[in-house]
């Protein structure tokens, strides 16, 4: 792992402490994903479901997509946004990271997102393997994307709802925003 302080220019300026993630971590991740598995499988018993953990999707974005590094803290902050997962340093876009281990994903938005792009991370697998999807809509436009048959995610948020919808059934499957192929496969076992 490599950290970086990152100063970005995204409506405002902040510093940021970010982690860059390369191979020597995988046993680390490898760790955190048999931690939450003991976690998910024990939960079965107690009705409690355990969700992807986000320091192992957006720690496996930031280590397999070419400059990006997460977001750890913010060191300063000038009227900047601080509210994203990951940053791209070469193109200076901001990414948000949502991830699933189920195949029929129903994926939970908050109600201020901001982004340049987003990347999911499919878990569903649950045996270290994983595959990263690229969506290319950003947050502006995701609040006009229909999530039910009478409302858009913004009309969702403006109900002080949590906007909730399946990215596979929205964007992966019908290659919609995507080319529905993942852009990185990987395996915490290797």
């Amino acid at each position: 792992m490599q950290e970086e302080i990152i100063t970005i220019e995204k409506k405002g300026i902040i510093t940021i402490v970010a982690h860059r993630y390369d191979e020597s971590d995988n046993t680390k991740l490898l760790n955190l994903f048999n931690t939450w598995m003991n976690y998910k499988n024990a939960g079965a018993y107690f009705k409690q479901r355990a969700n992807t953990p986000e320091g192992l999707t957006e720690s496996v974005v930031a280590k397999d997509l070419p400059n990006v590094y997460r977001k750890i803290s913010v060191k300063k902050n000038k009227k900047g946004i601080t509210k994203f997962d990951c940053y791209k340093k070469d193109t200076n876009e901001i990414i948000e990271v949502k991830g699933c281990s189920i195949p029929n994903d129903l994926t939970s938005w908050s109600p201020k997102p901001y982004f340049d792009f987003f990347c999911f991370v499919d878990f569903s697998s649950l045996d270290g393997k994983y595959k990263i999807f690229k969506i290319n809509i950003n947050s502006e436009e995701l609040k006009s994307l229909e999530i039910s048959a009478n409302e858009t995610f913004q009309e969702q948020i403006d109900k002080k709802r949590r906007p909730r919808f399946s990215v596979y059934e929205k964007f992966i499957t019908p290659k919609n925003r995507c080319t529905g192929l993942p852009i990185f496969e990987g395996d915490l076992n290797q």
